[in-house]
């Protein structure tokens, strides 16, 4: 009877064997494409998250700038409507010329996209972005050509503000393709977030240009 009870005490302590062959660290994994299951694991989803978090960020940003320029433009609409004070201004030559660079700039960016010759293409774009802020910046010499200053009535202002505050938000956009030209070197492609903000400053700018020439 004793060593019955002994037998059975020791199959009750004996733990079953895992399938796979593990223990108490778990079953062996064989798979190269698996990152484990553990809260430490650095899998796919945590190699992505900074990226991740750009985008969420560049959403963020993208409705604040809409925002504003709706505002702005909610503004330049109803002013509009009010001939007291509303001078027309011719628009400048200058700005058909921005139009069609930076129409031709968010081509250049989807080729840095597609292509082999990224850092080519990227620089183009940035070229491009250059030459519609001196083209800018001539088109606000033609206004003043034209005795159209900044304060001179509701409309000349709000004109100013429009451009100026697209061309602010390009600037910023250039800088930070340039930083994703600098990581373009070392052979780093990411820069979906930085792609994102030029197309939509693209089309921003268009609406603008069409707004202007509408509610002139």
């Amino acid at each position: 009877m004793p060593p019955v009870v002994g037998d059975s005490v020791e199959l009750l302590l004996e733990e079953p064997p895992k399938p796979g062959g593990g223990g108490p660290r778990g079953p062996r994994n064989d798979d190269p494409d698996d990152y484990g299951g553990g809260g430490d694991s650095d899998g796919p989803e945590d190699r992505e998250s900074p990226d991740g978090l750009g985008l969420l960020g560049m959403r963020f940003m993208l409705v604040s700038v809409t925002v504003l320029f709706v505002t702005i433009g909610i503004a330049y609409f109803e002013r509009s409507g009010i001939p007291q004070g509303w001078a027309p201004i011719r628009v400048p030559g200058f700005l058909w010329c921005s139009t069609v660079l930076i129409l031709v700039s968010s081509i250049t960016l989807e080729r840095a996209r597609r292509t082999d010759r990224y850092a080519r293409w990227l620089a183009a774009t940035l070229v491009l972005g250059a030459a519609f802020l001196v083209s800018q910046i001539l088109a606000l010499l033609q206004l003043v050509g034209q005795g159209v200053y900044l304060r001179g009535n509701p409309h000349s202002s709000l004109f100013y503000v429009l451009t100026g505050a697209h061309g602010a938000h390009l600037l910023g956009a250039m800088s930070f393709l340039a930083w994703t030209l600098m990581r373009a070197r070392r052979r780093e492609r990411s820069f979906r977030v930085a792609a994102i903000f030029w197309h939509f400053l693209d089309a921003l700018w268009v609406g603008v240009f069409a707004m202007l020439l509408l509610f002139n």
